[in-house]
């Protein structure tokens, strides 16, 4: 709802400005202390708010992406749990559904990104970097997971740690995609109301 006030003040006072002005004395007077960068400020931050701003589109894309991101940092950590109480027989069959719900995710926030209009791209040059850093450490270490279990030598305790070191890199993912979210403009569903 606070995002929504800020557009809708920043478009009235672009809309009408010397109806706005008399709410501050014409901007002239004793009681006027700020100065016109602040309000220049503002306005570039209003205009690069609305310059990013997803589509909705964009935000059904980032619903999904979020949910098979949450369903892969399941996945690690059930596999986890599971490594701690069985035998690595029962380990190798958990491993698929696991590489198979990280890649989905992996391709849900690649779609995301290829539906960025060039202002977007460029004003998320930032946060998409550090996402993209993010997703090359999940695919990392979801390639260990697929190919660590298939040695003979490999116990569960190195499983866990591979499916330990994946539910990180997926945290870390995870935390990239909520930023780009944020810059975005898109709450998060427990927040819209």
């Amino acid at each position: 709802m606070n995002r929504l006030t800020s557009l809708v003040c920043g478009i009235a006072l672009v809309v009408s400005p010397h109806t706005m002005l008399g709410q501050h004395r014409g901007g002239h007077g004793p009681g006027n202390s700020s100065g016109g960068a602040s309000n220049s400020d503002d306005l570039k931050d209003f205009h690069r708010a609305v310059a990013l701003q997803a589509t909705p589109d964009q935000v059904t894309q980032f619903r999904r992406l979020t949910k098979s991101t949450q369903a892969a940092r399941e996945g690690a950590q059930d596999l986890l749990h599971l490594a701690e109480n069985a035998s690595k027989p029962d380990l190798l069959h958990s491993t698929d559904p696991l590489t198979g719900a990280v890649e989905e995710a992996q391709n849900d926030t690649e779609k995301f990104e290829r539906s960025f209009s060039d202002v977007q791209k460029s004003g998320l040059k930032d946060v998409t970097k550090k996402l993209r850093k993010a997703n090359s450490d999940v695919t990392k270490q979801s390639k260990a997971l697929t190919q660590g279990p298939g040695h003979s030598k490999i116990d569960s305790k190195q499983i866990a740690d591979i499916a330990e070191r994946l539910d990180k890199a997926l945290s870390d993912f995870q935390r990239g995609q909520l930023a780009v979210g944020t810059e975005m403009g898109i709450q998060s569903e427990g927040s819209a109301k």
